[in-house]
């Protein structure tokens, strides 16, 4: 079972482009997703190909928290959606090459495997942010608001400490030596 990557995303460009990727997600008669929308594999799904064309192993299908806001002319899917281990930054980035009209936002964070970022920035170690660059920097303030990181930090420091104190405190003698 893999560790979920949270991402908030959005995506917009032409609505006849944007109609079409709408319209393979909601699709419930194929396998297609998100992923296979924007970045189709060749000879269907393998693992490795997954990973090396989408940057995660599964594609965004079912229960997602994605919405589709259609204009006359430009349109745009947002919203938020779980990928397998890692964000689909590959994926996004291939779409995004082959359609110099459209534009993407996707931010993400995996608390357990210590990262976070964003398509255009890239990664960052969480443990390694500080408070006031996530308050203070823009890019750090946008991964905030999307993710909550601050309050999952501060949780995390809680539950520390209150392992610490259940720990046995062992003194030592100053005089001998270890």
């Amino acid at each position: 079972m893999p560790n979920w990557c949270n991402n908030q995303v959005r995506m917009g460009g032409p609505t006849v482009e944007i109609k079409r990727i709408w319209d393979i997600l909601e699709d419930d008669k194929t396998d297609n997703g998100l992923l296979s929308a924007i970045a189709p594999l060749d000879g269907g799904w393998e693992y490795n190909d997954a990973v090396n064309n989408w940057g995660t192993k599964w594609d965004i299908k079912g229960d997602h928290g994605l919405e589709f806001d259609e204009g006359e002319t430009y349109s745009e899917i947002s919203g938020h959606f779980d990928s397998a281990w890692s964000p689909p930054t590959v994926a996004f980035q291939t779409w995004l090459d082959n359609n110099p009209d459209c534009d993407a936002d996707l931010l993400y964070c995996e608390f357990s495997n210590d990262f976070m970022g964003t398509l255009n920035a890239g990664d960052f170690t969480i443990s390694q942010c500080s408070v006031s660059w996530l308050l203070g920097d823009a890019v750090g303030s946008e991964l905030e608001d999307a993710f909550g990181i601050v309050e999952m930090k501060e949780e995390l420091l809680e539950f520390e400490h209150e392992e610490a104190l259940e720990e046995p405190l062992t003194l030592q003698d100053p005089e001998t030596e270890v």
